[in-house]
């Protein structure tokens, strides 16, 4: 059989092959008045150039694959200068962004960063009124994103979920923690009014600590919950109990920069209960959760003062450039779609190697897909004689779509 190239198709009936499950990380960053100009926020002591470069070295070393970014100038342009300038660079291609959305009036925007080889988006909302039709201070971003499965074709069922993209307001006032809750009043208002099981909540909160009525809104509401991955409701303002997840300031002194040193955990991600206990086929990845250039050892102090190992030496000088904020990271795993095999058996014999133009005899005009075990679609056809590719010797999955349903079988190439 030295010429000759056998696929046995082999029966077993309802047993799963193949599933593409995949971990994806995610981050939410305050990148500091990004192409905005204030009276303290200057070219000089903020200059984007400078950003950009610090943005794409922290990308490449941390390498997310979805990330909420805080603090854009309100230009829809800006978005732009960091896709191509701190995302898209080199030979990189896969990264898009969410559409730029605006409330009319405020001076930042959030910007949403995702690969677009691994996530599509399906919907995506704008929250800029309270519960009781009055503006926010900034408009908040929902989008949901769906997992490009290397299987989608095959089944329409795929991961998805929702991300929330916030800056809530900031100050320790009476008057800005009563704006906080309005915000998450209307978040809650908005997850209650949808049917949606896989939500995060990402961004700068500026929130002091977890007895604020805001934080409780998200927390310990009647209707829906937010769960904290890092499991550390409490007190986090000025608190070293709590010095590795603070996230401002990366600093000591500044002027665009705000000072003090790692004392606040402003920046957090959060996530609906369906996530960390994955009832839908999202689940968080546990200890995985961290403040990245955080070592825990910097309370009250920069970032950069003293040793500081968490990181690389370029990294922890692009944090420190950057923002005063520090970025934050989690890890979660989708399940993937299965391949289910079929109860159907055939031998078939072709030429080894297939030569150009072999094909198979296809009268139905079925759709004929060749995957590998780990889900990756080689070719399809519909062709009453469809051609095959040439496949290196291995183990392969055939597809065929039949009025019957989907027939899946293990194909043994040697």
């Amino acid at each position: 059989m030295k010429n000759r190239l056998i696929l046995l198709i082999i029966c077993l009936l309802g047993r799963t092959l193949a599933a593409q499950d995949r971990t994806v990380r995610l981050m939410t960053y305050n990148i500091l008045n990004y192409r905005n100009t204030t009276s303290y926020c200057t070219g000089s002591n903020n200059n984007s150039s400078n950003k950009e470069a610090a943005l794409e070295t922290i990308i490449q070393a941390i390498e997310p694959d979805l990330v909420v970014l805080n603090e854009i100038g309100s230009n829809p342009n800006n978005l732009t200068y960091l896709l191509n300038n701190s995302f898209n660079t080199g030979s990189t291609t896969h990264w898009s962004m969410a559409q730029h959305t605006h409330n009319g009036f405020s001076s930042l925007v959030n910007g949403i960063a995702y690969r677009n080889d691994i996530f599509g988006i399906t919907n995506h909302w704008s929250i800029t009124k309270d519960v009781n039709n009055s503006n926010l201070v900034r408009l908040i971003d929902v989008v949901r994103f769906y997992y490009k499965d290397a299987l989608l074709q095959g089944n329409s069922d795929t991961a998805t979920f929702v991300v929330i993209a916030a800056h809530f307001k900031a100050g320790n006032t009476a008057s800005d923690q009563s704006q906080r809750e309005r915000e998450t009043e209307a978040i809650i208002d908005w997850v209650d009014s949808h049917s949606y099981d896989n939500i995060m909540l990402m961004g700068d909160l500026n929130t002091y600590n977890s007895n604020e009525d805001g934080f409780q809104n998200l927390v310990a509401g009647n209707t829906f919950r937010f769960e904290d991955p890092a499991t550390s409701i409490g007190n986090w303002h000025n608190n070293s109990s709590y010095a590795s997840l603070h996230t401002q300031s990366t600093r000591t002194s500044g002027n665009c920069h705000s000072g003090g040193g790692l004392d606040d955990r402003f920046d957090m991600i959060l996530c609906s209960e369906s996530i960390t206990e994955g009832d839908a086929q999202m689940t968080y990845s546990p200890n995985t959760y961290i403040v990245v250039g955080n070592d825990g050892n910097h309370f009250n102090n920069a970032v950069n003062s003293g040793t500081n190992y968490s990181v690389g030496s370029s990294t922890l000088s692009a944090l420190y450039t950057l923002s005063d904020h520090l970025p934050v990271i989690a890890d979660f795993d989708l399940e993937g779609q299965h391949l289910d095999v079929a109860s159907t058996e055939e031998n078939w014999t072709l030429p080894n190697p297939i030569p150009p133009g072999y094909s198979i005899n296809n009268p139905d005009g079925y759709e004929l897909q060749l995957y590998t075990l780990g889900g990756q679609l080689l070719w399809k056809s519909k062709d009453l004689q469809a051609t095959i590719p040439y496949v290196a010797p291995g183990v392969y999955l055939l597809w065929k779509t039949t009025p019957q349903g989907p027939q899946t079988a293990r194909i043994s190439i040697r």
